[in-house]
């Protein structure tokens, strides 16, 4: 577990410092497969509870238009009607909960692509120089990634949705910066 907290740790806050760099890079090839997924789930979990936020705050009535396209204009005693039958008929075991899964599988997979990608691409613009297996480039933008997925969390309550964009471009950034330094150090 101490291994873990130093290569997260690293791997949030070093920037260009070369050695540190390296030891993060020692670090990762250290790293399990285990381990590796282990982090992948704690980044999608934070990533998708602004949107699982977002979602279980709406309506019953809000989110069954939005859901069916059906409008509902109803006044405001017929809305709390409509939303004490939803609710007491299971919304949130038929409806809500069924939705608040789409969605992490949805992140889950949106961002297993992005870090395959990523790790793909890494590995294309690293031909002429050292060359590093797939699960360690896979573990650089894993790793590399903590902080930008706290940050886009937050910002997520703000722009949901948006906040995955700036969050996978961040990385991108992140990744081939820490990539080119470790390329020019070799």
């Amino acid at each position: 577990m101490r291994h873990y907290l130093q290569t997260v740790t690293l791997g949030s806050f070093t920037w260009k410092d070369e050695n540190r760099l390296r030891l993060l890079f020692s670090h990762i090839r250290a790293e399990g497969v285990g381990v590796l997924f282990f982090h992948f789930l704690l980044i999608t979990i934070c990533l998708n509870f602004p949107v699982t936020f977002n979602i279980a705050r709406v309506d019953p009535s809000e989110f069954y238009s939005r859901l069916y396209g059906d409008n509902f204009e109803l006044e405001t005693d017929e809305t709390a009607d409509f939303n004490t039958v939803m609710i007491e008929s299971g919304y949130g075991r038929n409806m809500l909960l069924p939705m608040l899964w789409m969605s992490y599988f949805v992140i889950f997979i949106t961002l297993t692509v992005f870090y395959l990608c990523a790790a793909f691409f890494l590995g294309i613009a690293r031909i002429n120089a050292f060359s590093m297996d797939f699960r360690s480039r896979m573990s650089l933008a894993l790793f590399s990634s903590t902080l930008p997925a706290l940050v886009s969390s937050v910002l997520g309550f703000f722009l949901p949705a948006v906040h995955i964009i700036v969050f996978c471009l961040t990385v991108i950034i992140i990744t081939f910066q820490r990539s080119n330094i470790l390329r020019n150090a070799e």
